[in-house]
């Protein structure tokens, strides 16, 4: 993961081309105080709010601030303990970033509940090139939601689901999707 500060420039509300909020403590009051400011940057390509503590209520206040984001390419929302009831608030949000191309959801307690919202979600995102699930618990179920989105995501070069606990019936799920990506 490429690590860059934020600049006054990329803070410019109208021409912000990326943002960082990485490792800062910002918690769920921080990041709803955050949501407005961060909706207003239209241009903005690349945000990552990774390891903040954010938890469901935080991701749930950015959420209406992340759909508006037409712009961005990467979102990395990972190690933020968003869970099941975070990762279904996020869902609708992410729908919403036609020109997404990577996506980091690891380590957010999310378990299939979760899984099936997101996947529901991002098999409308034709650009998405990049899924990082790791380190969640999305089980069997989980994986088959996946399995379903992937099919529909012909783009798709990297895919990640190591530590989820998916199991062989998760992983028969995958498989027909996984080998239809073949270039």
């Amino acid at each position: 993961l490429m690590i860059r500060r934020p600049t006054r420039s990329t803070l410019d509300r109208s021409s912000a081309a990326s943002d960082v909020y990485k490792r800062q403590g910002i918690g769920s009051e921080g990041a709803i105080a955050l949501a407005p400011a961060i909706q207003q940057l239209k241009s903005l390509t690349s945000l990552e709010i990774y390891g903040n503590d954010i938890g469901s209520e935080g991701v749930a206040g950015l959420a209406f601030a992340i759909k508006e984001l037409k712009s961005l390419t990467s979102l990395n929302i990972g190690h933020n303990k968003i869970g099941n009831e975070g990762a279904s608030a996020l869902a609708p949000a992410i729908k919403m970033l036609s020109s997404l191309t990577s996506l980091d959801i690891s380590v957010n307690g999310i378990g299939s509940k979760g899984a099936i919202a997101l996947a529901s979600a991002i098999k409308e995102l034709k650009s998405l090139t990049s899924i990082n699930i790791d380190v969640n618990d999305i089980g069997s179920e989980g994986a088959k939601g996946f399995a379903t989105a992937i099919k529909e995501l012909k783009s798709l070069a990297s895919l990640s689901f190591y530590g989820n606990d998916i199991r062989s019936e998760g992983a028969i799920s995958l498989a027909p999707a996984i080998k239809e990506l073949k270039s």
